[in-house]
């Protein structure tokens, strides 16, 4: 049988685009077939963990840290968003190739040099996602081999964005039951995968 749930459709993050604003904040246990929003990481109730391009390494890694997250919105003196900055891109090749082409030390890479600049973000709309289910998300973020996945919301006057929401593998693994083990992502979207193939049978 083939699977109910189906893929939507992501697209590049415009500029300018800024972070909504924190309002309230609640998390509950869900299952696929229920609102996606669930577990959407709202930013109209959670504000969002930004850096300065101009900041170190060493300072995104320890906000992460401190502030229990693995993604950072990069944005400059005006609050807009300009990058974003995960976890695996401070700990993985990125820096060291920056290093290498360069020729400076760790200490001399900042968060501009390594992040993923505005240009090449990709993110879902809202208005689909508040119309979607979880299983929409999984089976979006399995599809594109995706961490997280942003949720764009745009206002009333066209040129208006705001990045409204966050969805995480992290916490949607989390939800389903999924052991997630950041060493062996493939092995949790093959979980992932599992479930969702469960879903459709059942």
């Amino acid at each position: 049988m083939s699977c109910h749930y189906q893929e939507l459709e992501i697209k590049t993050l415009p500029s300018p685009t800024r972070l909504c604003n924190p309002r309230y904040y609640s998390q509950e246990q869900v299952d696929l077939d229920e609102p996606a929003v669930k577990i959407m990481t709202d930013l109209t109730t959670i504000a969002a963990v930004t850096i300065s391009p101009s900041c170190s390494l060493m300072e995104a890694n320890d906000r992460m840290l401190k502030m229990k997250v693995k993604l950072l919105f990069v944005t400059d003196s005006n609050d807009l968003v300009i990058g974003l900055i995960t976890y695996s891109d401070i700990q993985g090749e990125r820096p060291i190739q920056f290093q290498q082409m360069n020729g400076v030390s760790r200490t001399e890479v900042c968060v501009l040099d390594i992040m993923t600049g505005i240009e090449s973000i990709e993110v879902l709309d809202w208005s689909r996602v508040e119309h979607a289910r979880v299983g929409d998300i999984a089976m979006t973020m399995k599809k594109f081999n995706r961490q997280h996945a942003l949720v764009l919301e745009t206002s009333n006057n066209s040129n208006d964005y705001q990045i409204r929401g966050i969805f995480s593998m992290s916490l949607l693994s989390k939800v389903l039951g999924i052991q997630i083990d950041t060493t062996e992502v493939s092995k949790t979207f093959a979980e992932l995968e599992h479930i969702l193939a469960f879903a459709s049978s059942s």
